[in-house]
């Protein structure tokens, strides 16, 4: 959204009233008009607060469904792990909505891509939580190669955004969220905080990606 406000000579005018003299017909000369960027009702600033509110949701929605998973002694068809891994799946719809929203082509895609990483973390969890080293290494080999992968799917749609930058994204998303992950089975008070941290990183996440899409769409 673009907003004109005009301004210009009014700071001549101010000066010249100030100082005494009378008005001139250099100061009477129509004002130009200037165009001001609301960087705070803008589309690219609407679409980074969505971004960010559904990607910190992505991360508390994912340590509920965790939690509880634990809680339930790794049985993943309890009624409460089945709501919270639905609300978990509802938020990753929406993300893909949105991406949607502005690449109809690549919503599917997206979506697809984005579900695929969340049993990683479920496998990392169990691994950890029962002394299987061996499926919780392969759960953290598995979200590497998946980092790659989605920073190449998106550098395809919006090749401004470099895959590497958005692969380093997905890594600090594991690597936090695999943290608090730990202190949750380690029965560590920690663990509210590092959720807390990992959720933090999150806008910083919504700004590389908003970002990007708003310069592919030249979208302010």
């Amino acid at each position: 959204m673009r907003k004109s406000i005009a301004f210009a000579g009014l700071g001549l005018a101010a000066a010249l009233v100030l100082s005494g003299c009378s008005t001139t017909a250099e100061a009477e000369a129509p004002m130009e008009e200037a165009a001001v960027i609301d960087t705070v009702n803008s589309d690219g600033a609407g679409l980074r607060a969505q971004l960010t509110a559904l990607l910190a949701d992505h991360v508390y929605l994912a340590g509920a469904a965790i939690d509880q998973a634990l809680q339930d002694g790794g049985d993943l068809t309890t009624p409460q792990v089945q709501a919270a891994v639905a609300a978990l799946d509802e938020n990753s719809v929406e993300v893909a909505a949105l991406v949607g929203s502005a690449y109809p082509d690549a919503e599917q895609p997206f979506l697809d891509s984005w579900r695929s990483h969340i049993p990683f973390f479920v496998n990392y969890t169990l691994g950890k939580a029962t002394g299987d080293e061996a499926l919780a290494e392969q759960a953290v080999a598995d979200l590497g190669a998946y980092a790659v992968s989605f920073g190449q799917l998106i550098n395809s749609v919006v090749p401004e955004l470099p895959a590497e930058a958005v692969q380093a994204e997905l890594e600090m998303h594991a690597e936090t969220l695999l943290a608090a992950i730990d202190a949750n089975i380690a029965g560590d008070p920690a663990y509210f905080d590092l959720l807390k941290e990992a959720a933090s990183h999150m806008p910083m996440t919504a700004q590389a990606l908003a970002g990007g899409i708003a310069a592919n769409l030249g979208i302010q």
